[in-house]
């Protein structure tokens, strides 16, 4: 019993009239619990595209539509979905537009997931209709988050760009640096830029408590934008020491008083003496010529 079509054509079905005649009870000669088993908790998204394939009860028990990527970026709850991965993705011929407010069927996200600033009220839609999230590339911009929903995003995630987003707990208060970058469990890639008028996700504590955690060892790149000037500058400096294999760049917004920058000019004084690679501290207004050498440094190793 040939369901492919299901595959080919990702479509949101929950029970579905199969074409030509309505599916048959099976004879699977095990005990009807365990099919209904196999049927309810696959082993992967590979495993489940192939039971899907070879009969449609599997899918009539438990309909779900495999992504490899899930793009948002229109108003309300239109996304764009594609069972390729990024490379493989052949924009405009193999992903299909969804509202996903109407999906009957369940997605397991299985690589990436983009959510841009159009995709109002998107996200806890999203996390009402996920049935497993395995995601390695996290995108998001400009988003209000509970914590509860963001937390089902970064199990599994990699490398992680988020921008101008407000994470907050159910009481309204916000979730600090330290503590979203702590729920990312094989973090390679961290960037992440502040909002203009709200930074009160960081303060003098914030790069201690980072460098106290423990899930880190795998960071490759650690990227933090339009940063404020609560950020200790002894801190900076021995996370600098600490993550000596990591690319970092650390750009500061606007605001930052003179004396702060002063600091962090001997900071990067520091940093160029040493002749350490892979670190630039950006602000407006720095020496050129320091800047240069810094940017100089990241691309030679």
């Amino acid at each position: 019993m040939d369901s492919s079509a299901i595959v080919s054509t990702p479509v949101f079905y929950g029970k579905r009239a199969w074409p030509g005649c309505p599916s048959k009870k099976q004879d699977w000669g095990y005990l009807e619990s365990l099919i209904h088993y196999i049927a309810k908790y696959p082993s992967s998204a590979k495993v489940y595209q192939k039971m899907i394939q070879s009969c449609k009860y599997f899918f009539e028990k438990n309909p779900v539509l495999v992504a490899s990527q899930l793009q948002a970026h229109e108003e309300n709850v239109k996304c764009d979905i594609c069972l390729n991965e990024a490379d493989e993705c052949n924009k405009g011929k193999c992903c299909v537009k969804n509202d996903i407010a109407k999906a009957s069927s369940k997605i397991w996200l299985c690589d990436e997931l983009g959510i841009s600033d159009d995709a109002e009220n998107f996200i806890p839609v999203l996390c009402s209709k996920l049935y497993r999230c395995e995601i390695n590339h996290l995108k998001i911009w400009n988003k209000v988050i509970m914590f509860d929903d963001f937390q089902i995003f970064t199990s599994s995630a990699k490398e992680i760009m988020l921008s101008k987003n407000s994470v907050t707990y159910n009481d309204g208060k916000p979730v600090m640096l330290d503590k979203i970058l702590e729920c990312f469990h094989s973090v390679t890639e961290f960037d992440f830029t502040f909002d203009d008028y709200d930074v009160s996700m960081v303060n003098v504590s914030t790069m201690k408590n980072i460098m106290k955690l423990k899930n880190l060892g795998k960071m490759e790149g650690f990227g933090l934008y339009n940063l404020p000037e609560s950020l200790s500058i002894e801190d900076i400096s021995a996370f600098f020491k600490k993550f000596e294999h990591v690319n970092i760049v650390l750009r500061f917004n606007k605001n930052i008083s003179v004396d702060y920058k002063n600091h962090l000019d001997a900071l990067i004084d520091e940093i160029i003496e040493s002749g350490a690679p892979n670190r630039y501290i950006g602000y407006d207004g720095q020496d050129e010529e320091k800047s240069e050498i810094m940017t100089n440094r990241w691309y030679v190793q």
